[in-house]
């Protein structure tokens, strides 16, 4: 609690997408949840936490799409004017002329982009929208402004494995339309189930359960909404967007509490109780969740020689998920 690595703070909880494996669309997060973060209450949350908790990274999206607030720049501005790093993951689609420069400009450090498939039909299947080759002209032209305006942010993409029966061939199609075109730094994983919100048609193979980290992991994951009225939940990761299991797993809203409230709460006790203990069953977003299962192979490829399973893109080295689990 008290060196806070990362906290990832959605700036928006709607999307502009209906991608077919996020509990966005399927069934749909909700009203409580998909509402924008006001700019002041962002503030207010930073000034609370830093440097109180450390110097975190900030991550821009929890599970919303960051693109979505027109004035996005301003968040980064305020990030960045408490000397924070700034990470934004996005679907890319807003993120072009004055509005890409803005956000360029306003220093952001790093941008990845969500292109789940490998083609202009696959793509389409799995994020519903016919925007393959927007997405790449929208790369190109960030990469190239990137590289004309002096910025040192980092642009990336991300793919899903669509079919585990065909890895070899989506790495190496993937690789062709996407990295060799872009000439992107990117990474491919396996799917994953959403805290059990969403049925993984490519599921990670069980193996016996442990605790994922998370509870006792330097960081921190804010909702822009929560409960009916209130801003600000803190939930125990971004895999339990969506209902059932998004409103169960609120700990408590950084509106009204502090986060030395919300940590030293009883639902948050429990929950770090649960994992010690690995009664995964007693929490009802943890129990069904397959990230409780080690598969060292989830990672499937990557051009980032520093990338590795279960560690938060941003952050020190040393800051693995697994590692902080604590189990008796």
């Amino acid at each position: 609690m008290e060196n806070l690595q990362r906290v990832v703070m959605e700036v928006f909880g709607g999307c502009n997408y209906t991608c077919q494996m996020c509990p966005q669309s399927n069934p749909g997060r909700g009203a409580n949840f998909t509402r924008k973060m006001p700019l002041a209450k962002f503030e207010k949350i930073l000034d609370q936490l830093v440097p109180k908790y450390g110097n975190p990274q900030i991550n821009l999206e929890g599970s919303g799409e960051p693109t979505m607030a027109k004035d996005l720049f301003d968040y980064v501005k305020a990030v960045k004017k408490r000397n924070l790093k700034c990470f934004m993951y996005c679907n890319g689609a807003r993120l072009k002329g004055e509005f890409m420069k803005k956000v360029i400009d306003a220093g952001i450090d790093f941008i990845r982009i969500s292109v789940i498939g490998y083609n202009r039909d696959l793509y389409n299947k799995w994020m519903n929208v016919d925007n393959f080759n927007l997405i790449i002209s929208n790369l190109k032209e960030i990469k190239s402004y990137i590289s004309s305006s002096g910025s040192k942010c980092q642009l990336s993409t991300y793919h899903l494995i669509t079919d585990n029966s065909k890895i070899d061939f989506e790495i190496a199609e993937y690789k062709k339309n996407v990295i060799e075109v872009v000439k992107s730094q990117a990474y491919i994983w396996k799917m994953h189930n959403w805290s059990g919100n969403y049925n993984n048609k490519n599921k990670r193979l069980p193996t016996e359960r442990r605790s994922c980290g998370r509870p006792f992991a330097p960081e921190l994951t804010v909702r822009a909404g929560g409960e009916k009225g209130r801003t600000a939940a803190v939930v125990p990761c971004c895999q339990t967007l969506g209902p059932p299991n998004e409103a169960k797993s609120i700990l408590g809203h950084l509106d009204l509490e502090t986060y030395e409230e919300i940590w030293n709460g009883d639902r948050f006790k429990k929950l770090r109780q649960a994992h010690e203990q690995k009664k995964f069953d007693s929490i009802e977003y943890c129990k069904n969740c397959d990230f409780l299962y080690e598969d060292p192979e989830v990672l499937v490829w990557s051009n980032d020689s520093s990338a590795k399973v279960n560690h938060m893109l941003g952050t020190e080295e040393d800051f693995i998920l697994t590692k902080y689990a604590k189990e008796s």
